[in-house]
């Protein structure tokens, strides 16, 4: 009976080193060609995301060569990016869309070419691409909503929204999240909503006139935490620190500001998990693997309750 237990594990181990080996081996000897480009590396997590996906793929694929392109946000330049990776002859191409509608047209130029196409973080209304990594921004949108609407309570008030680039997935998606939730509520008026197109400087002096404008503000929900670490900026200027301010992303200042009690919350987007999982999904949809078609990573509410567990 020992002989036999012993026999058993021994087979179990050969076989469990020999699939260990088998994955070690695919992930050194992998030698594709992958295509990225993304929307922007201008903001803090899209080059946060992007920086992990080339780092992680270093790492992981030293046999691939990874192609990444920076779109600076414009449509025009993405589509143009995409041409130029097809003509590379890249196995696989990471779409990170600048637009929901307009950086479809990047998916149907990676279908003509019969080039799959993955996307990552930001989605195209268009859905001829092989599989979406990313996180659910409804979800996102509804965390921020529900948590501002227990800050603010049975007396409600007013707030106002700062928004991302419009036509993003990101933007149309939190937007619904907020609809779903705080805009719903009869106890809440929104009395500005305005994009800021993520960006930190336009975020400032954009709240600094909300504030001059609506003196009796409670909340500022932002869509991204660039754009809550403006609006940050610009309430402890003008002495407004009852203002409610959340944002999403979980980047470091961010964290840092909820850690100091400046920040009251942010919601964390898994820039490393995407990352990671999205090269994975590249390098199996390159080999001709089966992938699924959707990869959430889930996003999670960091307050003073558990900012310790994400910022020593």
């Amino acid at each position: 009976m020992k002989k036999t237990l012993a026999l058993v594990l021994a087979l179990v181990l050969v076989f469990t080193l020999g699939i260990a080996a088998s994955v070690a081996e695919s992930n050194t000897t992998a030698a594709f060609k992958i295509g990225v480009s993304m929307k922007t590396m201008s903001d803090a997590y899209s080059n946060k995301l992007g920086t992990d996906i080339e780092t992680y793929a270093a790492a992981t694929y030293p046999g691939c060569q990874l192609v990444l392109l920076d779109a600076k946000a414009d449509i025009a330049t993405q589509i143009s990016q995409v041409e130029d990776l097809i003509a590379q002859k890249c196995d696989v191409i990471i779409l990170n869309a600048q637009d929901a509608d307009g950086s479809g047209e990047c998916v149907v130029k990676c279908k003509e070419a019969g080039i799959p196409c993955v996307e990552v973080n930001a989605s195209t209304k268009n859905t001829d691409y092989v599989s979406y990594i990313g996180s659910n921004d409804v979800e996102a949108g509804e965390i921020m909503g529900n948590f501002i609407m227990g800050k603010l309570g049975e007396a409600g008030g007013q707030i106002a929204i700062l928004e991302g680039n419009m036509g993003q997935s990101a933007q149309i998606d939190r937007y619904q999240g907020l609809t779903n939730t705080i805009l719903a509520q009869a106890n809440i008026e929104c009395v500005y909503t305005i994009t800021c197109d993520w960006q930190r400087d336009t975020a400032l002096s954009t709240t600094e006139d909300i504030l001059a404008r609506f003196p009796d503000l409670k909340a500022l929900c932002c869509e991204n935490d660039d754009m809550a670490m403006g609006a940050l900026q610009a309430c402890e200027a003008n002495n407004r620190s009852d203002v409610i301010i959340c944002g999403i992303d979980a980047i470091d200042d961010a964290l840092q500001a909820v850690k100091d009690g400046r920040l009251d919350a942010t919601i964390l987007q898994d820039h490393a998990g995407q990352a990671q999982q999205v090269i994975d999904v590249a390098v199996k949809v390159a080999a001709g693997e089966q992938v699924e078609s959707l990869y959430y990573i889930p996003f999670v509410l960091i307050t003073s309750d558990n900012i310790g567990d994400y910022l020593k």
